[in-house]
């Protein structure tokens, strides 16, 4: 299993970063993975149990449901469909004001890939892909956020 952290300083209040980080009208403003997010099951709000599908632009698809939704400082997801080859996944967003008008935030990913997958290999590719997807992630939503602020 492969656990990937990154965190940065975001200058603007954690209220306005988590809630840009949620809203998928401005989501492609500023995050370079997804090609494609939807709510499923009509729902149009997120909240503990929402269900979610993401395709990355490198075609990767994943089903997700919130597992943890605390605004405005945590929002939290696990896999429940995805790549062939994971087992698990899990990401938590986590935004925690460290000033004023300044906001640590902090994505931590988990990735298990499936036995016959080579998961040694597998979940150190995984760990490195995945911490490049986090830290253009964070990077994007920084350059967003302080534009807004």
């Amino acid at each position: 299993m492969a656990t990937i952290e990154y965190e940065l300083t975001i200058n603007a209040k954690p209220d306005l970063i988590y809630q840009v980080s949620q809203d998928y009208s401005v989501r492609y403003q500023w995050d370079p993975f997804p090609e494609k997010i939807e709510l499923l099951d009509g729902a149009t709000l997120i909240e503990k149990g929402t269900k979610a599908f993401v395709q990355a632009k490198n075609g990767l698809k994943m089903e997700v449901v919130f597992v943890q939704v605390d605004p405005p400082t945590t929002a939290a997801i696990k896999m429940t469909k995805g790549p062939f080859f994971l087992q698990s996944f899990a990401g938590s967003w986590i935004f925690k004001p460290v000033g004023a008008d300044s906001t640590e935030a902090r994505f931590i990913y988990s990735i298990k890939a499936k036995k016959w997958a080579l998961p040694f290999v597998v979940d150190k590719l995984a760990g490195w892909y995945f911490w490049r997807v986090i830290k253009s992630r964070l990077s994007g939503l920084k350059s967003y956020c302080e534009r807004c602020t």
